[in-house]
C-alpha cells in the first residue's frame, strides 16, 4: 500500500494456517469494512447457507473467514482471510483449483465494494511441496552458461519483431552469440509464419549458435518462441529441442500456468523455461484486479526459470516499469525463500539499455538478466558493438565509476549513451 493502516482489527479464525491458503485483498467500499471483508471470504467459499435448518458442519467448515482488517480510511484497506484447504483435492489440478478458488467465484465480478485487488497469498508446506518450481534457476542457468555470480546475464531479443526470415534470424543470433550475449529469445510475435518456419528457424540458429561457441568457446542459450495448445506443448517443445533449443519460452497467462508446470515435470524437456509475461498489465491495473505479486508467485511455483519484471528508471515504455517499489517487491518474490522451491531469474527487459543497465544493478545486484534487444541490436558501430556496451557499463558499475565517466574511454559505451 505503501502507507500505514489507520487501524488494525485482528479477528479470530476458526482455521489452521497449516492447512489453509492465506489470502490478502485491498477492498475499498462505501460500507462497513469488517462485514464486507466477512461477505467476501464467505462469497468466495460456500456462500450463504441455503439449505434447511442451520448449517452443517461441513458447511461451516468449507467457509473461509477473515483473520485480520488493516483500514486505511473508514471505507478501504486490507483484508487478511483463510480458505480452507478442505475445499481443495490436492490431487488435481492446483493452479486451476487455487484460481478458481481466489478469482474464478465472484470476488472480481460482485458491486457491493467499488474495488478489490488480489493482492498476495500464502500456501502451506503441504501445498507447496506439490509444485515442482524452476528446473534451473540463478544457480543452474549460471552452471549451464559458466557465467561467475560477480556478472549479470546479458542476453538480447531478435528485433524486429516479425517480419524476418529464418536466415536473418540466424545471423543476428550469431552476431550476438559472438559478440558475448548469454541467452537470446525470440520476440513474442514471431508466431512461426510460413516465411520463417520454426522447425527451419530453430535449426539454423543452433547452427549459428555453434559457430559462435566454436569461436569464442561461451555457450548462448536460445529460447525460440512456442506456439502450442496446451494438449500438444509437450509435442512442439520436444520437436524444438531436437531441433537444438536450448531453452523455450511461451506466455503461460496465455496458455495457462499449468502448462509450465506440465513441462517443468515432463524430464524429457530438461531446459530452461522462459515465462513470457505480455497481457500481465491488463490483468494487474483497473479498480478490480490482479497483482503483480499474485502472477509472479504462481509463475515461480509452477516452474518459470525466468520472468520479466521490468526495467528500472525507464518510464516510457511499459507500464510494469512505472513503479520502482513493485519492481523491488517483485525482485523479493523471486528470491525469496520457499522450501523446496528455486528461485526464479529475474528479467529486466523492456526499454534496457546500457545507462539504465546500471541502475538496476545497483537495485538488483548481479543476479539478473538484462535483455536489451533494440539497444543492442541497433548499435550504430553493429550488433557486437551494442552487446560491448552493455558490458562496458556493468565494469563501470563493479568499478564505481559514472557511466559517462567511463565511457570516455569506451567508445562502443559512448555511442550507445548517445543513442
Amino acid at each position: 500500500m505503501g502507507r500505514e493502516p489507520v487501524e488494525v482489527i485482528d479477528l479470530e479464525s476458526v482455521h489452521d494456517p497449516k492447512e489453509s491458503v492465506e489470502l490478502v485483498y485491498y477492498v475499498k467500499t462505501g460500507g462497513d469494512l469488517v462485514k464486507v471483508a466477512r461477505d467476501i471470504a464467505r462469497d468466495e467459499t460456500t456462500g450463504p447457507w441455503l439449505g434447511a435448518g442451520g448449517p452443517t458442519e461441513v458447511f461451516k467448515k468449507a467457509q473461509a473467514d477473515v483473520f485480520r482488517v488493516e483500514k486505511y480510511g473508514p471505507d478501504e484497506g486490507v483484508i487478511y482471510a483463510r480458505s480452507p484447504l478442505y475445499n481443495l483435492d490436492l490431487d488435481a489440478d492446483l493452479v486451476y483449483q487455487f484460481l478458481m478458488l481466489t478469482i474464478g467465484g465472484p470476488i472480481l465480478e460482485f458491486v457491493y465494494y467499488d474495488q478489490v485487488a488480489f493482492m498476495d497469498f500464502t500456501l502451506p508446506k503441504k501445498v507447496l511441496e506439490r509444485f515442482p518450481g524452476p528446473g534451473f534457476g540463478v544457480e543452474g542457468t549460471r552452471k549451464l552458461l559458466n557465467v561467475s555470480k560477480d556478472k549479470p546475464i546479458i542476453g538480447t531479443i531478435v528485433k524486429p519483431c516479425a517480419g524476418l526470415t529464418s536466415e536473418e534470424v540466424a545471423d543476428k543470433c550469431y552476431n550476438a552469440s559472438v559478440g558475448g550475449v548469454r541467452f537470446i529469445k525470440d520476440d513474442e510475435k514471431m508466431m512461426g509464419p510460413e516465411y520463417c518456419p520454426p522447425d527451419e528457424k530453430v535449426k539454423l540458429v543452433a547452427q549459428a549458435l555453434k559457430r559462435a561457441y566454436d569461436e569464442t568457446g561461451e555457450n548462448t542459450l536460445y529460447a525460440p518462441h512456442i506456439v502450442a495448445r496446451p494438449d500438444k506443448i509437450r509435442d512442439v517443445c520436444k520437436r524444438a529441442i531436437d531441433n537444438g533449443a536450448t531453452a523455450l519460452m511461451f506466455n503461460p497467462l496465455v496458455n495457462g500456468i499449468s502448462s509450465l508446470s506440465i513441462l517443468r515435470e515432463d524430464p524429457d524437456i530438461n531446459v530452461p523455461l522462459y515465462a513470457h509475461s505480455g497481457g500481465r498489465s491488463g490483468w494487474s491495473t483497473g479498480p478490480r484486479r490482479v497483482d503483480d505479486v499474485v502472477w509472479s508467485k504462481l509463475i515461480r511455483l509452477a516452474g518459470g526459470d525466468y520472468f520479466q519484471i521490468g526495467v528500472m528508471n525507464q518510464y516510457n515504455v511499459h507500464v510494469a516499469s512505472l513503479c520502482p517499489p513493485m519492481l523491488m517487491r517483485l525482485a523479493q518474490v523471486f528470491r525469496e525463500k520457499m522450501d523446496g522451491i528455486k528461485d526464479t531469474l529475474i528479467v529486466v527487459a523492456g526499454g534496457l539499455n546500457a545507462r539504465n543497465l546500471v541502475d538496476n544493478l545497483e537495485s538488483f545486484d548481479t543476479d539478473l538478466m538484462g535483455l536489451a534487444g533494440s539497444n543492442i541490436l541497433k548499435h550504430p558501430l553493429g550488433i557486437r558493438a551494442g552487446v560491448e556496451a552493455m558490458y562496458q557499463a556493468t565494469e563501470a558499475w563493479k568499478q564505481g565509476v559514472p557511466v559517462d565517466e567511463y565511457a570516455r574511454d569506451h567508445e562502443q559505451l559512448k555511442v550507445a549513451l548517445e543513442m
